[in-house]
């Protein structure tokens, strides 16, 4: 839905679609278009995905750990670590996620009728640059979209916890990946909008194409108005912020749940006769760095799934 009302361009003397659109039959109908493409496209892709992630952290961590200054890099700019960690992942990933979001949005925007149809087209009219057509402008919306997601959820965190003198359960937290996601969205739904516009506009021979990323915001926003780049909100909406509110619950969760087995498993075997406070301050801080890791291990993970729509 959200990309069939983003790249629907304005027709003279025809009402523009909206959700409620989608009421009838004639345009209910085109809701399952691309389905199967996404589903078999998605399997390769999401391999890639975290092999990728994995192949990139461990250079990275190998890389920091060959400084004398690794403990500090790790203390202070982890987070920004795993931010850099997952935005060079996402775009060597790109080879293969931008071919199939070329593919999947021109079959549900019905430029094509099927997987093979375009597929083949794509090929035909442009060779192999046709499949990265929207390769800039889905790199430069995913990237800013989970640096943003993150960044908000972590100050409502903030906000929270001088508000309330306890922990968060797993429900506060789902509901603050939730608020911290929507924002997200409704802030970078018009790049989402560009780049659907892009991608697609294929569909639309008979029209002047758009030049990149400022000339479609430019003539959008001239020939269309401001509420063009929000058509698609409301299934944006839907579709994302419940899947990252119960991502954002979820990795709390496993957060706790790992912080009571390191305290458990490193703390209390340290205890007894024959053990020195030098020997206990060692092992604790060794229980910390490790468990530092894990939650930036967690942490890395949490961003690379907010970054995959």
């Amino acid at each position: 839905m959200k990309t069939i009302l983003q790249s629907k361009r304005a027709v003279p003397g025809k009402a523009p679609l909206t959700v409620t659109s989608f009421l009838q039959w004639k345009h209910a109908q085109k809701l399952t278009r691309g389905a199967g493409a996404q589903l078999l496209l998605s399997l390769p892709h999401g391999a890639v995905n975290f092999a990728v992630l994995e192949f990139v952290r461990r250079q990275m961590n190998n890389l920091v750990s060959q400084s004398r200054y690794a403990d500090t890099i790790n203390r202070n700019f982890g987070p920004g670590m795993d931010f850099l960690s997952s935005a060079l992942s996402t775009v060597c990933c790109s080879v293969v996620s931008t071919p199939q979001m070329m593919i999947c949005d021109n079959i549900m925007a019905g430029t094509y009728p099927n997987l093979i149809t375009a597929t083949t087209e794509l090929m035909k009219d442009k060779g192999i640059a046709g499949f990265y057509t929207g390769w800039w402008p889905g790199i430069a919306g995913k990237i800013p979209s989970y640096g943003l997601t993150w960044t908000l959820f972590e100050q409502i965190k903030r906000v929270r916890s001088s508000m309330f003198k306890r922990p968060a359960k797993d429900i506060e937290n789902s509901i603050m990946g939730c608020m911290a996601s929507a924002t997200t969205v409704c802030i970078m739904i018009p790049m989402d909008t560009v780049k659907t516009r892009l991608v697609t506009q294929m569909n639309y021979p008979d029209m002047v194409a758009y030049k990149g990323i400022n000339d479609c915001f430019r003539r959008v926003l001239k020939e269309e108005g401001v509420g063009a780049f929000y058509r698609g909100l409301t299934p944006r909406l839907l579709s994302v912020v419940p899947m990252i509110g119960i991502q954002f619950g979820v990795y709390e969760s496993m957060k706790k749940f790992m912080l009571a087995r390191d305290i458990k498993t490193s703390i209390e075997p340290s205890r007894g006769w024959g053990t020195s406070k030098t020997t206990m301050k060692m092992r604790a801080e060794e229980a910390a760095i490790e468990k530092g890791r894990r939650d930036r291990r967690l942490q890395e993970m949490a961003m690379e799934v907010a970054a995959d729509d």
